[in-house]
Order: C-alpha cells, then structure tokens, then sequence
C-alpha cells in the first residue's frame, strides 16, 4: 500500500540563503513534477503535506485550508532536541536511530509507511485507513487532537525527541517534495529502505549525492483514528479526559499555546493569515497583561508592536515582509480582541485538550 498524493495542493520555492518564496497551485501530478524539476538545483522545492477539495473563490490562487485530504501524516526528524524550548542541535545520528525506532514499529503494526531522506533529517509519511475529509473547521479540529493524541504517545513511548511535534496534522504546512534536491545541502531528497537505515548515515549520504525517483512502500493497514466529535468531545474534554502534553514555544517570557505553536510558530513555514493574525492577537494581550488597550500608553503599544515584529522575524515565514508585517502587527496590538479556546477550535487550530484550555468550547452548547 502506497502513500498517494492529492490534488490541487499548493507549492512554495525557497532560495538558498531561505529565501522569499509564494504559494503557487498544482492540480495534478504532472504539475508537481514540472514544478520540482525546475527548481532542481536552484532553488528548494516544498508542497503542502495535503491535497484539499477546494481553492478559494473567487480567483481560485489558493487552496481552502479547511478542506484537506487527511490520508496521512508526516513525522518530521531533525538533528535537534524539541524537548527543549530553544532546540539545541544533537548529533544527526540520534535522528536516524529515532527514525529507525520508528520504522520497526510500524513494520511490527504493518502500518503503511515510506521513508525519505530530506537531506539534512528523515520524513516518516504515514498512512491512514482512510481519507478522512471535514466539512467544517471544527470538525478539523477533531480529526487533529484524534492525530496529535497518537503523536504526542509515540513521541513520549519511543523517545522520539528529534520528531518536530508541530509537522504531523499541520493542515497548511509545508514539506520538502520528496526525491527533489537540498540545494542548501548539496544533496537529494531519497526515498529509504531498512537497508539504508541499517548500513547507517554515510551511507544515506553518499547515496545522496545522486537523484532517486519513487518510494519504497512498507505495511498494508493504514492507521485509524479515533475520532471524538461534538458534544462528546467537549464532554470528554471537562469531565474525564487529562491534557495531552503538547509542544509551547516561547516569545520573551510570554509562552505560546500549542495551537498557535503548531499553526503559525514553525520557523522557514508560510502560516495562513488566520493563524498569524491569532498568533497576534495572543502576544498582545499578554504582553499588555491583559490590561485594556485603552489604558496602554502610545508608546508601550509601539514597544509590544517592535517586540511581536523581532519574534516574527526570527520565524523566518517564507513571505516576511518586515514593513507590511509591522503595519498589520500595530493595527492588532492597538485593538481590543476577544480571543478563546473555543474561538481556535472553531477556526480548526486546537489540537486537544491541553493544559492551556480555558473551559470554552461546544460545552457551552450542550443540552
């Protein structure tokens, strides 16, 4: 059982000093291999993890991001440890002893997975049993808190540190085009076998040097989600389930909720506008103490309006532009918002009950 890809999806070039790259629409696999080939050796290529049902009207230049294709996952392993807050790098041998860990897991539940070598970390493309497809922005929201509950127990059962806990489920993220090239690494993007893994990291490397097309294909069963919708999910969210121990970053003291971590806090990524305006929103009003906009002097504003500025930058999102980025940045931090978790699960952000939750949600709707 293969990974397949979905269509239209969206792709993205990166120079090689992380350049600025824009989104662009494929609709089919020739488009996509069009795309890569021309950036091959000049540029790095990316594409959203999912293909989506729909663009949005009425130009049709981007992809509704609440209509993705969930037949997979991806688990991200990096060369750092993201059990610590500034993700200090570790030996790039320690990735590829989490990612065969992994592997011989999924071959011992024959779940359906293939492996690819990004270059600098390993990609785990793991498949569903099925396409799961919402039709709401809270039902999106349901299938990733399913996803992340499943994430968050292999990362902490298989010490799975190098995994970067904010790719799996990220419905608009972006991942390097398997068998494209790391222009900033000199080296392919290759698909892997238990060989490979076993003869260890020289041995991928060299490999590396030269191109390789397709994927090799492991277990015939996709993984099932156990999906918890509604007022049964909000149900269990207040009376019996305990918080799933999701990623934060931090910003200056002030830490950063899961959600926001996974939708918008991913440095090099192209977060929606939804996700950077709650992303906003959030360090606003914790850097004003949660103190009315009214009673913050002018230039207190513009100081917190600075400080949002610097950490996005840090970001690096793919199309920073720190002039409009500080002009949208002042409009948010000097405007009263109401911004709650049942505000971010409506949107499709949360990611489960988290120890950040404030008690809002569907609950309220209950009979």
């Amino acid at each position: 059982m293969k990974i397949t890809f979905d269509f239209p999806r969206e792709v993205m070039e990166l120079g090689n000093e992380n350049g600025r790259g824009f989104r662009k629409i494929v609709r089919n696999s020739l488009d996509l291999e069009r795309y890569w080939a021309g950036k091959n050796g000049v540029s790095n290529a990316y594409m959203t993890v999912y293909g989506y049902r729909a663009t949005k009207q009425p130009y049709n230049k981007r992809v509704d991001l609440v209509t993705p294709i969930v037949r997979h996952f991806v688990m991200d392993f990096d060369p750092k440890d993201f059990r610590q807050r500034n993700r200090p790098d570790v030996e790039p041998e320690r990735a590829l002893e989490q990612t065969k860990r992994l592997h011989n897991y999924l071959l011992e539940k024959d779940i359906t997975h293939g492996m690819w070598y990004s270059g600098g970390g390993f990609h785990v493309w793991v498949g569903l049993d099925k396409a799961y497809m919402p039709s709401t922005e809270d039902n999106l929201s349901d299938i990733k808190e399913a996803g992340m509950k499943i994430i968050s127990e292999w990362i902490h059962e298989m010490d799975l540190f190098c995994s970067d806990p904010a790719v799996p489920f990220d419905t608009s993220g972006m991942i390097r085009i398997p068998n494209s090239y790391n222009s900033k690494r000199g080296l392919w993007s290759i698909p892997l076998s238990t060989t490979d893994l076993e003869r260890g990291l020289d041995h991928i490397m060299e490999k590396a040097l030269d191109s390789r097309s397709g994927m090799i294909p492991y277990g015939s069963e996709g993984l099932k989600l156990e999906i918890v919708k509604g007022k049964s999910r909000n149900r269990m969210f207040s009376r019996i389930s305990k918080p799933i121990d999701l990623p934060t970053v931090s910003m200056k003291g002030v830490t950063i909720l899961p959600c926001l971590n996974s939708a918008a806090c991913r440095v090099g990524s192209n977060p929606s506008h939804d996700a950077r305006v709650q992303l906003v929103k959030f360090l606003s009003k914790r850097l004003r103490n949660f103190i009315p906009v009214e009673r913050i002097p002018v230039a207190k504003l513009e100081e917190h309006t600075e400080t949002i500025v610097e950490y996005i930058s840090s970001l690096e999102w793919a199309d920073f532009d720190e002039r409009t980025t500080r002009y949208q940045v002042g409009t948010i931090v000097g405007t009263e918002y109401p911004q709650t978790c049942s505000m971010l699960y409506k949107k499709g952000m949360c990611l489960g009950k988290c120890r950040y939750w404030d008690k809002t949600g569907a609950i309220e709707e209950e009979e």
